[in-house]
């Protein structure tokens, strides 16, 4: 936590101040006693790797341990006082930078942990916080919403209000009809068609389209053209409401794994860029330029890793859709059963825990408030209430 008026003060002076939190994944308690927690302030420089050169540093007073699966909260008030807390001789500033965890010095101060941060990662009460969704590794860096000192790090939950069946066979993908009375859906089975559904996941048309593997899908509400992610394939195919085909675009994206490819799509009506991300290995968010003939296709690529390890498990990019009204996107993410609002480079803004498994599609109607997504393995359209007021950070310039 960088910046907080009201989340927690601290318990010897009282104040707001930051905090450090370090947890404890063992089993046994921890003697961090002598370690070293370190901090330099932002530079030019956009290498998040430490050295001891140039840092502010504490060393954790003797004594110091964290009990099993428990927690330590280290506050950043600039203070020396050996209160009822541990206090560290430094702030952490607006404008960004980087903190280190260090084994002691008798072991010449080992890196055991670093996170940086940029003054665009800070707003008031939201904390950046590791999350590894159960798969065990060191975790990947979250705006949370509700901060959480002293327990698990953990996410909103959205509130459900209803859910509904789909007559559609692995439902994948899902974008709001011109109109903003129906949607638009795909079965990612091969030979799979596009189907035009109501609000209550009922079918309305089918387009017997013969897909490879769909699993993404968009409109344009102006010309009303249906963009399609074909995963294995890596191409975005255009067609018309009938189910012509009218263009396909290939998608730059080198992957291990065949399956690992294309999955969410949206477009931003204003610019008419597309928006398209990869699945993981590698985790890709694409900002493309593919309807104006213009010989530049791609206009950004980001990799979307959050201080985790590119093959690290526990988020995936499944859903995608653009929100006109705020400027975001909305990304769904199956495997952390989880939606995350990003700005148009990809920085999360926020997330919420959605609770439900295999969902591969996100779509929202902002005049009800509401967002939908769409579960593969249950079949079902979920129906949340569009969190209010949406916390964000501030925008990107």
């Amino acid at each position: 936590m960088i910046r907080q008026q009201e989340t927690v003060s601290d318990p010897d002076f009282q104040s707001y101040s930051g905090w450090i939190e370090l947890h404890n994944r063992e089993n046994n308690p921890v003697d961090v006693s002598g370690w070293v927690v370190g901090f330099r302030r932002a530079s030019n420089s956009t290498a998040v790797e430490y050295s001891v050169q140039d840092l502010q540093y504490h060393l954790l007073p003797e004594g110091t341990t964290i009990s099993p699966r428990g927690y330590l909260l280290l506050w950043a008030s600039g203070q020396q006082h050996a209160g009822e807390a541990i206090h560290l001789p430094f702030v952490l500033p607006l404008e960004g930078g980087k903190i280190g965890l260090y084994g002691p010095e008798t072991a010449e101060m080992p890196i055991v942990d670093t996170l940086a941060y940029r003054a665009a990662d800070v707003a008031y009460d939201i904390s950046l916080g590791r999350m590894d969704f159960g798969w065990g590794h060191r975790g990947f860096l979250i705006p949370m919403n509700n901060p959480t000192p002293g327990e698990a790090n953990r996410l909103t939950p959205l509130t459900l209000i209803e859910s509904h069946s789909l007559n559609v066979s692995d439902p994948s993908g899902l974008a709001v009809d011109h109109t903003g009375r129906y949607f638009w859906t795909i079965s990612d089975d091969p030979g799979g068609s596009i189907y035009k559904i109501d609000l209550q996941g009922n079918i309305v048309d089918e387009l017997p389209v013969g897909g490879d593997d769909m699993e993404g899908i968009t409109q344009h509400p102006r010309n009303r053209s249906l963009f399609v992610a074909e995963e294995r394939l890596r191409q975005i195919v255009q067609f018309d409401t009938l189910g012509n085909e009218i263009a396909r675009y290939q998608v730059d994206v080198e992957v291990r794994r065949q399956n690992d490819g294309l999955e969410g799509i949206t477009i931003d009506p204003t610019t008419e860029h597309i928006f398209v991300v990869n699945e993981k290995n590698p985790r890709v968010l694409l900002e493309l330029d593919v309807l104006r003939g213009f010989d530049r296709q791609e206009i950004r690529r980001t990799y979307m890793d959050l201080g985790a390890p590119e093959d690290a498990r526990g988020f995936d990019l499944s859903g995608l859709f653009y929100d006109e009204t705020d400027e975001v996107l909305w990304l769904v993410s199956d495997e952390a059963r989880a939606v995350f609002v990003l700005d148009r480079t990809g920085r999360p803004l926020a997330a919420f825990d959605a609770g439900q498994p295999d969902l591969e599609g996100v779509a929202l109607i902002r005049s009800e408030d509401r967002i939908y997504l769409v579960s593969d393995e249950l079949q079902t359209l979920f129906v949340y209430e569009y969190p209010q007021p949406l916390i964000r950070l501030p925008a990107t310039e």
